[in-house]
């Protein structure tokens, strides 16, 4: 027999086997160890957040809000380190092997849900945690169904199969779903016509769709979609009047929940629109997606205070288009000043693009900018918009980089001035992923002198499973593995590759 199907066989019976000593998979890294266990365990995954969003956000917070990021103090206090983020076959990887090294401890090909490439299943943290009889949540700004919080309940093979995940979730049972994909569960944009609400409200949720349903509702679990698609971005949540819950009203519903239960709870956050704007190249969407996730972090730092038996690990997945704010002037004097422009910033991309429709002319994109962006186009940065949404003819340089024709927005309004911005000197290498170490921390009660340094993103599920008393291994696969399983897969066969991941 071989080696694999033994671990499919231990799987398949549900055996927790003792994890084996030394590092986890990835590279040799310290192996920091926390000295005691958590009643409750809270995961705040920032999706496709760099080290380059931080400093924008820490510097417009401090300059124009006169304040200082919760992440920043955090950081200054509490153990934190960086994480290795590639995936089984890739150095950059997507938010579902990601999301699988966190729940699973195991590397895995980008495209599946807690699976290997050969279909090998793999256990979730998160569903450890439920047999051992803790609550589960999750809440996320993008669809609920999506690749990050899918990673931690379900297995699936495919991330894009978000009808079937909703089904998966209903079959899962946690106790609070939080987020957007209404096309997932609404028995009219359903492709199998099935009534997923329905089926919620059926199984003893409480099934909510606006901002006052859920301050309204009193149930005991919780199934809240507020939008289509990704709950819309926070810019146009504050500036342009979009009805859905902020991130914090929905971590203050699911807290409200899960801290009732006895035995604990596992909730997983996800400030995922910080991913997206990253791919629209979008400095406004990225800004006020990250200070709404600070201010979920200030609420959950609190509960944390105030239960001392909770642990948040604070992470991010990977790295996004690393817009940067870079030098400008004589020695850099000028630089902060861009900082100011932000200020004028009042939507997204997505929502500009709504708003112009498909055949704007010149001066409609820059009257759009004008109010929207606090920015004056030139007429043929204005045209490049125009030919852009009409023609698709993408800049720079006709490159389809990342997300268009958003990528082209972005470019339409890059700083003119090199001595002094007029626009914010903020610039992208991309609009896809990167390979950059990003972000870990860690917030809970004596955790002051524990060192993290440079982590692969697997060790998540050893601090997690150290925090709760759980303890299993899930199959490992090698590369070579890998590779093998996906040169023999037929055409057609391939994970779907997915803009948004």
């Amino acid at each position: 027999m071989k080696r694999r199907d033994i671990l499919k066989g231990g799987l398949a019976a549900g055996a927790l086997v003792l994890l084996p000593k030394g590092g986890a998979q990835g590279a040799p890294q310290n192996v920091p160890s926390l000295g005691r266990r958590y009643r409750n365990l809270i995961v705040f995954v920032y999706d496709g957040f760099s080290w380059e969003d931080y400093a924008i956000a820490q510097a417009y917070a401090r300059r124009r809000q006169g304040r200082v990021l919760t992440l920043e103090r955090l950081l200054a206090r509490y153990p934190n380190g960086l994480i290795n983020t590639y995936s089984l076959t890739s150095y950059v990887t997507e938010s579902s092997a990601a999301g699988n090294a966190f729940s699973c401890g195991v590397k895995t090909v980008n495209g599946g849900l807690a699976v290997h490439a050969d279909g090998t299943p793999l256990k979730p943290f998160f569903a450890a945690a439920k047999e051992m009889g803790k609550a589960v949540g999750l809440v996320t700004t993008t669809t609920a169904t999506h690749a990050t919080p899918a990673s931690f309940v379900i297995s699936n093979p495919d991330r894009n199969a978000e009808e079937r995940i909703a089904g998966q979730y209903l079959e899962f049972g946690a106790e609070v779903y939080l987020g957007g994909g209404d096309r997932f569960f609404n028995p009219e944009k359903r492709k199998d016509k099935k009534d997923m609400y329905a089926a919620f409200a059926q199984a003893g949720y409480g099934v909510v769709r606006t901002p006052e349903e859920l301050a309204r509702s009193n149930a005991s679990k919780l199934l809240g979609i507020f939008s289509d698609g990704h709950v819309p971005y926070e810019v146009d949540r504050r500036f342009q009047g979009v009805k859905v819950p902020s991130l914090k009203e929905m971590v203050q519903a699911a807290l409200a929940r899960l801290a009732a239960y006895r035995n604990g709870f596992v909730l997983q956050v996800e400030a995922g629109r910080i991913d997206h704007a990253n791919h629209l190249n979008d400095p406004a969407a990225t800004l006020w997606d990250v200070l709404a996730a600070d201010e979920t972090l200030e609420l959950l730092t609190a509960f944390a205070d105030r239960n001392p038996d909770t642990l948040l690990i604070l992470v991010s997945d990977h790295a996004t288009g690393t817009g940067a704010l870079y030098g400008t002037g004589r020695s850099y004097l000028e630089s902060s000043v861009g900082l100011d422009l932000l200020e004028g910033q009042k939507a997204s991309f997505e929502h500009m693009l709504r708003v112009l429709g498909n055949n704007p002319d010149p001066s409609q994109v820059k009257e759009a900018f004008r109010t929207m962006k606090g920015v004056t186009l030139e007429d043929a940065e204005a045209q490049m918009v125009v030919e852009a949404i009409t023609k698709k003819v993408y800049r720079p340089d006709g490159v389809r980089y990342g997300v268009q024709p958003s990528n082209t927005l972005s470019w339409a309004m890059v700083q003119k001035d090199a001595e002094k911005p007029d626009r914010p000197n903020i610039g992208w290498n991309s609009g896809q992923h990167t390979a950059s170490p990003v972000m870990l921390a860690l917030y809970g009660q004596g955790l002051r002198f524990l060192s993290l340094g440079l982590l692969d993103n697997t060790h998540v599920f050893r601090l997690m499973g150290e925090a709760l008393g759980i303890r299993y291994q899930n199959p490992v696969m090698s590369e070579e593995e890998a590779l093998e399983v996906l040169k023999a897969r037929p055409v057609g066969m391939a994970h779907p590759e997915d803009i948004w991941a």
